[in-house]
């Protein structure tokens, strides 16, 4: 985090009305749109990334197919995201996307001190970590209102995608690896926000915050609003981008039991009760294969992970084909696991040849 001198954030406090009431505004002026697929959802995403000029792509990348560059267009584009943004190759693309775009990751730190839940102890930072680490939370706390816990994924997700498909364009990535990255987000975006106008208000403020996180003051938050806006109205208007399509809806999952049928089997536990598990087991009904407890990420997680055992890795990086539910819940969809789970951290079971959960060791894992 880039240190920052103290300030009242008095140019951003005088926009947040203006916030709200462009907020209403795109509310009130809603549009119906018509439905729309999960690929072409994905390209809308990168509404407002993709009005930004970028040297070796001359016009609108448009949202009906990926766009492509000729050769010397490519290596344009290819020497721009180098000098950028440092971006040479496959690596360094992810690499960026996991450094510089984490907004909504902060984001999500500060909600849990606002919310009486700290993930870490602002105590266990070195001084000036902790200086920078306020102040930042200060500005966010600002948007708070707006997004709650929502936060700033959208601009992250924009900003993701939209670098994702200028590296498609001067063919540093395949059409696979594009899909393979983005599609994940679009279906977590879908189920993050009910509609184009949350999205938006999630990315006008995320902007902001971006802006000011990498370098930026408070004294152009204005321009920097006023900028957005007028990209947001037009993507919602009658005939834009937005205001033509309805949001991607994901289809609801059907679990193998009902809520009815979920019986209160986890007693006198302590702590947090939520873990993470795989379609597999609760949409499938395959039997838990593999089992292993890794270090909590909030407040709410016993840290307990659960697969049947045969899913791959590309199923497993669409957070599509997991979910998060309490312990109890796993309990009822196999028993097996309910005396291993006061196990420490860095326990891990495996379903064996004679159909019984066997605990290994680290190697085996």
């Amino acid at each position: 985090m880039t240190k920052q001198k103290e300030t009242t954030w008095s140019h951003t406090k005088a926009l947040l009305p203006q916030i709200q009431e462009a907020y209403t505004a795109m509310c009130r002026n809603a549009l119906s749109g018509g439905e729309i697929s999960l690929k072409k959802f994905t390209l809308l995403l990168s509404g407002i990334s993709a009005c930004r000029k970028t040297p070796g792509i001359p016009e609108h990348m448009g949202y009906e197919q990926m766009y492509v560059c000729n050769d010397e267009q490519a290596q344009e584009v290819r020497n721009h995201l180098e000098k950028l943004y440092g971006i040479k190759d496959v690596t360094s693309l992810e690499a960026c996307c996991e450094h510089l775009f984490t907004t909504h990751r902060e984001y999500v730190q500060f909600l849990s001190f606002w919310k009486e839940q700290p993930m870490f102890d602002l105590q266990d930072l070195q001084p000036e970590a902790k200086t920078m680490f306020e102040h930042f939370q200060s500005y966010a706390q600002l948007f708070y209102p707006f997004t709650q816990d929502k936060g700033f994924y959208a601009w992250d997700a924009n900003e993701i995608i939209g670098l994702y498909r200028r590296a498609y364009a001067c063919h540093l990535i395949d059409e696979e690896a594009f899909w393979k990255r983005c599609l994940p987000i679009a279906r977590r975006v879908s189920s993050w926000y009910a509609n184009w106008q949350e999205f938006a208000l999630s990315s006008l403020c995320g902007a902001l915050y971006f802006n000011l996180r990498n370098g930026g003051t408070d004294e152009e938050a204005d321009g920097l609003f006023q900028l957005h806006m007028r990209l947001l109205q037009q993507l919602l208007s009658e005939g834009g981008a937005w205001g033509v399509h309805g949001w991607y809806q994901t289809m609801p999952k059907k679990f193998v039991k009902s809520k009815e049928e979920i019986l209160q089997l986890l007693h006198d536990w302590e702590g947090g009760d939520g873990c993470i598990a795989s379609d597999r087991i609760l949409v499938d009904g395959c039997r838990i294969g593999y089992m292993y407890r890794q270090e909590p990420q909030q407040e709410w997680d016993s840290g307990w992970r659960f697969m049947a055992g045969d899913e791959t890795q590309e199923y497993l990086d669409d957070p599509y084909h997991c979910g998060i539910y309490k312990l109890n819940t796993l309990c009822n969809y196999d028993p097996e696991i309910q005396p291993f789970l006061t196990d420490e951290v860095g326990s891990a079971y495996a379903r064996k040849e004679d159909d019984l959960l066997h605990k290994i060791s680290s190697k085996e894992a």
